[in-house]
């Protein structure tokens, strides 16, 4: 299910599928859509909307809530699905892998995203027309091997055979960061610090022999379960896939991220 590169798209071979049955989005932050695109993309993007409790009730909401969005877009779960961002970018990995939990399995992500398929003189646009889709219900399909749940972290954080990942920044795990909707600060106890950025170099993914020694470099191990987290689930997404890219089908996004740690009072803090 989880093939190593199947996720990953190059600029050569998405050319080829412009102006037929694919579906672009361009995931990237409001008001860059209209200063150049990709033809045919379609603005759009599910960044806002937290997962904000990752427990079976919790995630059934959030699961209808994304499927209705990603339905105004055209998406079904038959039709492929290519995902941009300026690079290989945290947006564009968020969107990926929610696509990819709801059972799509058509989806991609565009390898070193706009600024990588400018400089192989891939074709850019700037109007500001958004295509015309027909909408389809789209009817979710669980992948639950791509989540991990708060339930899972509270209860194996800190076993041998489970690793935390803290992909934010250094502020964000020291506790000493400003973030407004996060009551408390800190990172999960037992979990490791690696940047998300260091799993990348010029805004596309290290080679698999550079990912997989930055993790054994920590101490962890690629065999064993890795759940990897950071404020919303879009940084942690975007190093799933990195792992991914190495070959480590063992992580999982823990979608709710600090986001929803922090909410819960009952749970351990460090700083």
């Amino acid at each position: 299910m989880l093939d190593s590169n199947s996720f990953l798209i190059e600029p050569d071979e998405l050319v080829k599928l412009l102006g037929g049955n694919v579906v672009v989005i361009d995931a990237r932050k409001p008001g860059e859509f209209k200063n150049g695109h990709i033809p045919g993309a379609m603005p759009f993007s599910t960044y806002e909307v937290f997962a904000q409790d990752t427990r079976l009730d919790g995630m059934k909401a959030f699961d209808e809530a994304m499927a209705n969005r990603f339905m105004t877009a055209g998406v079904t779960l038959e039709r492929p699905v290519v995902v941009y961002d300026e690079d290989t970018g945290m947006r564009a990995a968020r969107e990926l892998w929610v696509l990819e939990y709801l059972g799509h399995r058509n989806a991609r992500i565009l390898h070193g995203g706009l600024k990588f398929w400018k400089a192989v003189g891939g074709p850019v646009i700037a109007d500001v027309d958004i295509p015309t889709v027909r909408t389809k219900p789209l009817k979710p399909s669980i992948s639950s091997g791509y989540l991990s749940s708060i339930d899972e972290l509270s209860r194996r954080a800190g076993t041998w055979n489970f690793w935390l990942l803290d992909v934010r920044d250094d502020l964000e795990w020291a506790g000493t960061d400003n973030t407004p909707c996060c009551a408390r600060r800190g990172h999960i106890p037992h979990a490791i610090h690696i940047e998300w950025t260091k799993f990348l170099d010029n805004g596309r993914f290290k080679s698999p022999e550079a990912i997989l020694a930055l993790i054994e470099k920590h101490g962890i191990n690629p065999r064993h379960d890795i759940a990897v987290y950071c404020h919303r689930g879009a940084r942690s997404a975007n190093t799933f896939y990195a792992l991914r890219s190495a070959g480590i089908h063992s992580a999982r996004n823990f979608i709710g991220s600090w986001h929803e740690w922090s909410s819960r009072s009952d749970l351990p803090v460090e700083i």
